[in-house]
C-alpha cells in the first residue's frame, strides 16, 4: 500500500507535527508559570501543626525545635518520580540557606521503612532531615496532604505562609522563599 505523495499530503503532516509541537511547548510553558506565580494556597497564613517524628538517623525531629528558622516541609515517597526529581533543588536551597538564613528543608517521608529512606538519602548525599511518618498520620490527618510531592512553607513564627502540590523547579522555590524572608 503507497501512502499519496502529493504536496498537500506532506504540508497537511508537517502542520500537524508543528501545531502538536507547538501545544506541547505552550502547555509546558503555562503550567510551569502558573506553578511559579501562583500565590499561596488558601489554608496558607494559619498555625503549622507541631509533631514530632523520628528522623532516619534515629533522632527525634520536634517541629516547634525549629521555631524561629523559615521551614519547607516537603511531603514526599522514594516510589514518587516528581519527588525524587525536586530533591537535588531541595538540597541545594538547604545547604545554600541553611546557615545564612535560617532556613531548614524538612523531608517527610509517608510510609516507608528507614532502611529505604535512609538508602536514599546516602545514595543522594541529602543533608536535610529526613522524617518518617510510618502511619501516615501527620500527613493525612495533621496536614491532610493528598498528593506527592506537597510542599508547605512555614515561616518563623510557625505559620504556614504557603503551600504547593507538585514538582517545582528551584528558581521557583526561590521566588516564593523571598515573599518569606
Amino acid at each position: 500500500m503507497r501512502l499519496p505523495r502529493s504536496w498537500l499530503f506532506w504540508a497537511l503532516v508537517a502542520l500537524s507535527l508543528a501545531t502538536l509541537g507547538l501545544s506541547l511547548w505552550l502547555w509546558r510553558e503555562d503550567r510551569q508559570k502558573i506553578v511559579s506565580q501562583a500565590q499561596p494556597a488558601a489554608e496558607a497564613a494559619r498555625p503549622a501543626p507541631d509533631f514530632a517524628l523520628q528522623t532516619v538517623d534515629g533522632r527525634l525531629l520536634r517541629l516547634r525545635d525549629l521555631r524561629g528558622q523559615v521551614i519547607l516541609l516537603n511531603f514526599w515517597a522514594t516510589w514518587c518520580p516528581p519527588c525524587k526529581a525536586e530533591m537535588p533543588d531541595l538540597d541545594a536551597l538547604h545547604r545554600q540557606y541553611g546557615q545564612t538564613r535560617g532556613f531548614t528543608v524538612v523531608g517527610v517521608n509517608i510510609q516507608e521503612s528507614q532502611a529505604v529512606v535512609a538508602a536514599f538519602a546516602r545514595q543522594n548525599n541529602i543533608s536535610f532531615p529526613l522524617v518518617l511518618d510510618a502511619d501516615g498520620a501527620i500527613t493525612n490527618d495533621l496536614y491532610r496532604v493528598r498528593g506527592f510531592p506537597t510542599s508547605i512553607i512555614i515561616d518563623r513564627a510557625g505559620n504556614i505562609r504557603d503551600v504547593w502540590m507538585g514538582q517545582i523547579r528551584r528558581e521557583a522555590m526561590e521566588i516564593r522563599l523571598n515573599r518569606i524572608w
